[in-house]
């Protein structure tokens, strides 16, 4: 049996372990608010007023709330978020992004899941071209796409050569390739399947059923990787590898699954996404 001072020196030190115990779950977390700018993606970034969701926002707020850590999500243009991250490094994380040689050699990429950029057109256009060199051998053929959108390097090389030929339109928004493709304005854009899904079901979208379009894979155009950047530039070491960890974990577990099934189909996802 202990001794009344035997007991009182267990019972401090018991509390001395409970304090730095406390303290050590206080400064597992980030250490400050992460910034993490977006634009209005489809579902995978809506904006509404003052409220952001959908798929990478709900992700990441669901990975802090377990982590101790917070996000920031300020609100800019597509072309001005790419910018803030890789060339003023202003942010901490750009998501969702797809992975090129240029980007890695900026800062640190965390794969996720991959993508499947896919020819888009008119069903009634009735468009057969079933390969890259098929499409860019139809010289009438005309593209719309979003700017700073990228899937991949092989996509990086369609868009410049579509470019050399003039055939090309960038535009600001999924919105706008799906008002160009219905008017006959352009005859095609490539897009993940989930990206057009998410532009149709906008109210203020133009109204083009889901079934007047038609979807074909292209050979020679790889399926696109996808995940996080990171920046090693404005993250402190062990928020940067905290939030590698968190973003990884997600793409293994289920989380970012589970993200996603909240905003799309289950056929639409079976039609796109590969899980890493």
């Amino acid at each position: 049996m202990l001794t009344l001072p035997a007991l009182a020196r267990r019972l401090f030190g018991l509390c001395i372990a409970g304090s730095a115990l406390g303290v050590s779950l206080v400064q597992a977390g980030c250490s400050r608010v992460i910034s993490v700018p977006v634009a209005p993606t489809g579902f995978n970034v809506r904006v509404s007023g003052d409220q952001i969701q959908g798929v990478y926002p709900d992700l990441l707020r669901g990975l802090g709330d377990g982590a101790g850590c917070r996000f920031n999500f300020p609100v800019f243009p597509r072309a001005r978020v790419a910018m803030m991250f890789f060339d003023a490094q202003e942010a901490d994380i750009f998501i969702p992004a797809s992975r090129t040689v240029e980007r890695d050699t900026k800062a640190q990429f965390v794969p996720m899941l991959k993508l499947t950029p896919t020819l888009i057109s008119l069903r009634a256009r009735g468009l057969t071209v079933t390969d890259v060199r098929g499409l860019i051998g139809r010289s009438s053929l005309r593209a719309a796409v979003v700017r700073s959108y990228t899937w991949g390097d092989e996509y990086e090389a369609l868009m410049r050569q579509l470019e050399t030929e003039k055939r090309v339109d960038y535009v600001t928004d999924l919105r706008t390739v799906a008002l160009m493709l219905r008017t006959g304005r352009v005859d095609f854009t490539i897009l993940p399947p989930t990206l057009m899904y998410s532009a149709l079901q906008d109210p203020a979208a133009p109204a083009v059923p889901l079934a007047d379009l038609a979807y074909r894979t292209l050979d020679g155009l790889a399926r696109s990787e996808v995940g996080a950047y990171l920046s090693s530039q404005t993250l402190t070491r062990p928020d940067f590898e905290l939030i590698r960890d968190l973003l990884q974990r997600a793409a293994r577990d289920g989380s970012l699954l589970r993200s996603l099934e909240r905003y799309y189909p289950a056929d639409v996802l079976k039609a796109d996404v590969v899980l890493q």
